[in-house]
């Protein structure tokens, strides 16, 4: 490979100049959420209504001292599990409890992060079957809508009842 010349030098000096010094940032959209901040911004216990029950686990993982490894130990959960819950799947009660528990947490604020998850033990089997068949990504849209447009037709019927026995008791 040959030597540049000077002028070739010179030609690259130029373009090099040319290049403007200060380069705009890249602009992130509005909607972006840096997720390494999390565990900056809140305390401990603070689990704010925004903040499900991933970011709950990511944000208490995170703190000094603590990581998966850890509160798979302590809480006596399987690591696979937790690190399932981070990536959307389902919890229950007990376990929520479990996990505060052992990140020293209150019970409540994990609750409301994990977005109120009933004790499936109060609900009815029937009722179970339902919300399962609402929150399944297997069920179609259709599937849902339907489900939906009759419960709120039952609770229609039910208030219209309500109301009924109201005005029998206004009438009497």
């Amino acid at each position: 490979m040959s030597q540049p010349t000077n002028t070739q030098e010179a030609d690259w000096i130029k373009r090099r100049r040319e290049v403007p010094a200060i380069v705009a940032k890249e602009q992130r959209p509005p909607n972006y959420r840096c997720h390494w901040q999390n565990a900056y911004r809140s305390p401990m216990g603070d689990a704010s209504s925004a903040e499900d029950w991933a970011g709950y686990l990511r944000r208490m993982t995170r703190r000094h001292g603590w990581s998966v490894a850890r509160l798979a130990r302590e809480s006596g959960i399987n690591r696979a599990t937790i690190f399932g819950w981070m990536n959307g799947d389902g919890v229950t009660v007990a376990n929520v409890k479990v996990i505060a528990k052992a990140l020293g947490d209150d019970e409540a604020h994990a609750l409301a992060a994990a977005g109120g998850v009933e004790p499936e033990e109060a609900l009815d089997p029937d009722l179970r079957i339902i919300l399962r068949r609402l929150k399944s990504p297997e069920a179609s849209e259709a599937e849902k809508a339907v489900i939906r447009g009759t419960l709120k037709h039952l609770a229609d019927l039910a208030d219209r009842a309500e109301r009924g026995e109201e005005q029998d008791r206004r009438a009497s």
